[in-house]
């Protein structure tokens, strides 16, 4: 195969290994709405645990409710079993007064009946009956005969009135007993209508509680279903995001051969033109046409998006596959990469000249301002999430450790390693684990 046409070749397949690109992905937003659910999450278990203590007092109360309407129901069937046997002890004691207030009527009835004829009959007056009578004896035994019937009649008067005062001092004690008892289950009535209302609302509370329950668990339940599916997807995003570093890792690496075996065969390719330009001369014949034009040798693709304000105020995280970078050249040396003393890079070298302005590629703050064996003078941003990112070979250093830095902000200016490389050295770390850069810049 011609030189030329194997420069073509090889030129063509560096240009195709850059020219598929995936578009950027990113958990940031993924993330953000999962430490919404979590916190969604927390808050709704809170608030469940407390409206289950609620519910457990409002059973709690609930059963004390019953308890007490129970025992007031007991009190108020003994009131009523004691206000039906003194209300019909009180019936018995008003008939006992009325049939002896009805032969206290008879009794003097009777009295008055007999002193009514003993009159009528003269013998009210026991002289005459002495006088007028046939038999002094028997008038005698007559008038004993009246005086003992008299007194009979009398006794039992006083008697019946006695039992009557007795009987109607019964019957005031019945009715104030009953007045009492009558107050006394009115007032437990009352009591047990206020605990059954008092129940009504306590159920109602819980329910209403039982439902907020229901529908909080409801919700928890589908704020965690949601966790899982962000948590899985999350999941297959950064296996997609390594998948990808991978796939770009090796497209960087087959376009980085492609590029140096096309710079290498431009350059034989140029060589060889050289000298059959030097063999005619040599030979005094004409320089052929081709040996007058030399191959130009593929350059390191350049750096010219520098980091500015427009990422100003935005989660770092966010930024991955929109990321500009922090100073403009060529780049020379890709992460993973082979060094000349034969380690690897773990970031990005961009070749530039010296004096050029630094600039963060996000906000955050300074954590390292000075000299790092190696690579000369280093600044290191923190950037929160566990992302740092590292800046070195500065000639000179524009920032202090706890300065707030801004994106766009510059840092310091270009100068050299320690290896003497001129140019920026840029890594990105996460957990002080190093990022490809290549998988954040755009």
């Amino acid at each position: 195969m011609k030189p030329i046409l194997l420069f073509a070749l090889l030129a063509g397949a560096a240009q195709a290994a850059t020219s598929t690109a995936s578009p950027p992905l990113s958990t940031a937003p993924q993330q953000q709405n999962l430490q919404s659910v979590r916190k969604e999450i927390d808050s709704l278990k809170k608030d469940l645990a407390q409206k289950q203590v609620v519910q457990q007092e409002a059973k709690s109360a609930i059963q004390e409710s019953e308890q007490a309407i129970a025992k007031t129901s007991q009190v108020i069937a003994t009131l009523e079993n004691k206000q039906s046997n003194s209300a019909q002890q009180l019936a018995e004691l008003r008939k006992q007064v009325q049939d002896t207030a009805n032969k206290l009527a008879t009794t003097r009835q009777h009295v008055a009946q007999m002193l009514a004829r003993q009159y009528k009959n003269g013998d009210h007056d026991a002289m005459k009956l002495m006088l007028n009578a046939d038999d002094p004896n028997q008038t005698s035994r007559d008038m004993v005969y009246y005086q003992h019937i008299a007194k009979a009649q009398q006794q039992m008067v006083a008697q019946l009135i006695t039992h009557q005062h007795e009987l109607e001092a019964l019957t005031y004690q019945l009715e104030q007993e009953l007045a009492r008892l009558d107050a006394l289950s009115n007032h437990k009535s009352r009591e047990k209508n206020a605990l059954l209302n008092s129940k009504t609302n306590k159920l109602a509370q819980l329910n209403k509680l039982s439902g907020e329950i229901q529908a909080g668990q409801s919700r928890l339940g589908k704020l965690q279903e949601d966790e899982k599916r962000l948590t899985n997807l999350i999941a297959q995003i950064n296996q997609e995001i390594e998948r990808r570093r991978k796939e770009a890792a090796r497209k960087a690496a087959e376009e980085r051969k492609a590029r140096q075996a096309a710079a290498i065969a431009a350059k034989k390719e140029n060589e060889r033109r050289r000298k059959l330009a030097e063999s005619a001369r040599k030979q005094g014949k004409p320089v052929p046409e081709v040996a007058k034009k030399t191959v130009p040798v593929p350059q390191e693709k350049p750096v010219d998006d520098v980091a500015d304000n427009s990422a100003a105020g935005k989660a770092f995280t966010s930024l991955q596959g929109r990321m500009k970078m922090p100073v403009s050249g060529v780049l020379a040396g890709r992460f993973g990469s082979a060094r000349s003393e034969g380690t690897s890079w773990k970031g990005l070298f961009i070749k530039t000249a010296p004096g050029q302005a630094v600039h963060a590629v996000a906000d955050g703050n300074v954590v390292y301002a000075d000299a790092l064996r190696g690579f000369g003078n280093a600044v290191i941003i923190d950037h929160g999430g566990n992302y740092l990112t590292v800046y070195t070979g500065l000639s000179s250093i524009g920032k202090s450790v706890g300065s707030s830095v801004k994106a766009g902000e510059t840092l310091g200016n270009t100068g050299a390693l320690d290896s003497g490389e001129s140019g920026l050295y840029f890594e990105i770390r996460h957990m002080g684990r190093p990022l490809n850069p290549q998988t954040w810049v755009r």
